[in-house]
């Protein structure tokens, strides 16, 4: 019992030194990437949001989730990782892997129709035409395979199907991230900005657009990760 508690003690300590290590290195590194940032983006549009940049100690800290899950369960304990939620998460229960696959192909589909169709003009003109958009994304309602696409993911993440952990979190994070993005113009586009001139919905719509071409882009990388 002692050396357990012993063992269990010193896999604490070098998890707090790899977790400070790993944190100085992310804090060094987005102050020198917002430095120049600064410096060749002053004129960049607010909305577009901060452009994320990857990171290697990130991967390396992904790449190390597995091995140390291992470690930790043989001690009956939990040691919590500094990373997103969505890697640490295990994959939802009820959910297999086929049928997450299977929603991933209806998903990706979606978005090829949804840009096909598209129609900023009607959309603009109409009492909560940004619905339209959020519909489709899945984040208003549930008839979109979108629709919680992100418990999907950890499924595929976590199965046969995929072979690369690192590669295929890293895109579904960029993916989950733009989707976000699109859905927050589109519900912009439902409201009045305040007193004074209003931005057009338009605007929000098409900055709307823009994130979902970019989760289209991912989309596809995403589709040649599963097999």
């Amino acid at each position: 019992m002692a050396s357990t508690a012993t063992g269990f003690g010193r896999l604490l300590h070098v998890v707090s030194i790899f977790s400070l290590s790993f944190c100085s290195n992310e804090v060094m590194a987005w102050q020198s990437s917002s430095s120049r940032i600064a410096k060749t983006t002053c004129h960049q549009n607010p909305s577009d949001g901060p452009e994320i940049l990857p990171s290697p100690h990130r991967r390396e800290l992904l790449s190390l989730i597995p091995k140390m899950a291992a470690i930790v369960g043989t001690t009956s304990s939990t040691v919590m990782l500094p990373n997103r939620a969505f890697a640490a998460a295990a994959a939802p229960t009820g959910m297999t892997a086929d049928s997450a696959r299977s929603q991933w192909r209806n998903a990706a589909t979606v978005l090829d129709d949804l840009l096909q169709n598209w129609s900023t003009e009607k959309w603009a003109v109409e009492v909560g035409g940004g619905d339209t958009i959020r519909i489709e994304l899945g984040t208003q309602g549930t008839t979109s395979p979108l629709f919680q696409i992100e418990k999907a993911f950890k499924a595929l993440r976590d199965s046969e199907y995929v072979d690369d952990f690192i590669e295929f979190q890293e895109t579904a994070e960029e993916f989950m991230d733009a989707l976000y993005r699109a859905d927050s113009m589109a519900s912009s586009s439902n409201n009045k900005t305040g007193s004074g001139k209003q931005t057009s919905p338009a605007v929000f719509i098409e900055q709307s657009r823009v994130e979902v071409v970019k989760m289209q882009s991912f989309s596809k990388k995403l589709s040649a990760m599963v097999k």
